[in-house]
């Protein structure tokens, strides 16, 4: 292919909107903050290979469960969360405050201020993994004293929340369960922190992002309204609707963009996602995927802006991680290039989709169960070979995934579920490429502090779980917790981890039939009515004595 045609398909020409925000964008922004970013799927995918038969069949699950009365959960978890929210956020504002005293030859002032105070509360490792490189604190607390000046809130805005996708390996159902309600419980501490410590408040504003990739992943759309519903009513009921609010990510940027420049979004990104399509879908097979995607991994991206002073290093120069260039300043390596997120991309998208090729048949909110026993055996068929080869043997001496019988295991089905899972990953770089381009969430939010839960320079590394699960995310797993010890510890697992383990599902039941339809229950009367636990537990006796609720009291978010 010539330069000239590789420019043609690998970058569609530009209308004056993205050009003119591009340009702004490749000011203030490095190339790490510019690329695409999903989390990492690697392991979920040895989770499942290695325990591929391991979740509950509908009869399993059943005599596994314990059932309790949804009022009577709420009358327990709710209250527990409510103060554990409050204990928290009085701890860490003495702590931010301590924290800048002992900081202020470092902010280069004789007394704190409010902006002093406030970063130290957005540096707190106990929410945040922010690496100096990416934000220090002065940095920090000169975007909080911008505004301050305004008088405005301290703005804090956290892409997160998308909803939770049709994949039975890391949930048994699509609505928001324990797991999310702790990661709220998370954001409504630091926002009820951050209000206290700001003479201007605080505005923490989810950007729940669902909709936006739902042009790669497919969920039906009430599906990611009922799950957007749910985490507005559970905000409300942890009495943080005056700091903290959910809003959906399109909307958002509609009010910011108005319709002309919405539609010119719109049609650049189908032009770009039909450029990566383009470019790189001749270098992948659904064959042999491992194999063309290291390949296509390590092809350069002509268009790759990189300076000289890149996060990644100046071309010739080693990677990050010691990663090396092979090829110095005139190869075609390239991992953190467009064709390396897209190989990224491939692996953690393809637990996420939600694929017209297995058909669950689920267009609305499911009314029962996700996922029949046959359903799921297809796809963790499917995902435990994932990475091998169709026909013949697989790098490194891995088994064919062929020859197969028909059903769950025909070819035919796992090559059309890849190619699936291949074009949805080029329409999701495609649609993060896009609004990093035009540079959406400053461009909206100018004196914002962008939260993220990928560590990237200028953004802070927000964490939505408890240490010992920090790299886990809500819509991706399942919540639960550990009793043990007398104690409630909160867990974030994917299912198949979880029933492997033969955790105990907690089902709801009296929400749907009890006016379920109304404000108070409608949550747990979706999760009943699809047979989804609220919660996992590694030990159900307390539930059976009881006891449950005063393992709850010293709970931690």
């Amino acid at each position: 292919m010539s330069t000239a045609m590789s420019t043609a398909t690998t970058e569609p020409s530009a209308p004056p909107l993205v050009t003119s925000r591009r340009e702004r964008a490749l000011r203030d922004l490095t190339a790490e903050q510019r690329r695409s970013q999903i989390s990492d799927g690697h392991r979920l995918i040895r989770a499942v290979r290695t325990r591929p038969f391991q979740l509950y069949s509908a009869r399993r699950h059943a005599t596994r469960a314990v059932t309790v009365d949804a009022e009577e959960w709420l009358a327990a978890v709710m209250p527990a969360l409510r103060a554990a929210v409050s204990r928290t956020a009085s701890a860490r504002l003495d702590t931010a405050l301590a924290r800048a005293r002992k900081r202020m030859n470092e902010y280069g002032v004789r007394r704190v201020g409010s902006a002093e105070a406030v970063a130290e509360a957005l540096s707190d490792g106990k929410w945040f993994r922010t690496q100096r490189a990416h934000m220090g604190r002065a940095e920090l607390r000169d975007r909080v004293a911008r505004a301050l000046r305004h008088g405005e809130p301290v703005e804090l805005v956290f892409p997160v929340f998308s909803r939770k996708p049709f994949s039975p390996v890391k949930n048994r159902g699509v609505a928001p369960d324990t797991a999310e309600l702790h990661s709220l419980a998370r954001c409504a501490a630091l926002a009820h922190t951050v209000a206290a410590l700001s003479p201007t408040g605080c505005r923490f504003t989810v950007l729940a992002d669902g909709r936006k990739y739902n042009r790669a992943c497919g969920t039906p759309g009430p599906v990611v309204a009922a799950y957007q519903d749910t985490l507005r009513r559970w905000v409300t009921d942890l009495g943080a609707d005056g700091v903290l609010r959910v809003v959906d990510y399109e909307e958002w940027v509609a009010r910011g963009l108005g319709a002309a420049d919405l539609g010119t979004r719109e049609e650049y990104y189908q032009r770009r996602a039909a450029a990566l399509a383009d470019r790189y879908g001749r270098l992948f097979s659904a064959h042999a995927p491992r194999e063309s995607l290291e390949r296509l991994a390590g092809t350069a991206d002509p268009h790759d802006a990189r300076g000289p002073h890149d996060a990644r290093g100046p071309r010739g120069t080693p990677a990050p991680h010691g990663r090396h260039d092979p090829h110095g300043a005139h190869g075609a390596h390239d991992p953190g290039g467009v064709g390396g997120q897209l190989a990224h991309t491939f692996w953690s998208i393809a637990t996420s989709v939600h694929y017209t090729a297995l058909g669950t048949g689920h267009q609305d909110l499911p009314d029962g169960p996700c996922y029949p026993d046959a359903y799921q055996e297809a796809y963790a068929l499917y995902v435990a070979h994932l990475g091998r080869p169709l026909t013949g043997p697989g790098a490194g001496g891995l088994l064919p995934a062929a020859p197969y019988g028909r059903a769950a295991t025909d070819p035919d089905l796992h090559l059309a579920l890849r190619e699936e899972a291949w074009e949805a990953a080029c329409r999701y770089v495609a649609i993060s490429l896009t609004d990093r381009d035009l540079n959406l969430v400053r461009e909206t939010a100018p004196r914002a502090v962008k939260l993220t839960i990928h560590g990237k320079p200028g953004e802070l590394h927000f964490t939505t779980a408890a240490s010992r699960d920090a790299n886990m995310t809500a819509q991706h797993s399942t919540g639960g917790y550990a009793l043990r010890d007398g104690r409630a510890r909160p867990t974030f697992r994917y299912r198949i981890e979880r029933e492997a383990a033969g955790e105990t599902p907690v089902l709801l039941h009296g929400a749907a039939g009890r006016g379920g339809d109304g404000p108070h229950l409608l949550p747990q009367a979706r999760l009943e009515r699809m047979q989804q636990p609220i919660a996992y537990v590694d030990d159900p006796a307390p539930l059976l004595d009881g006891t449950f609720p005063r393992l709850l009291e010293d709970l931690e978010i």
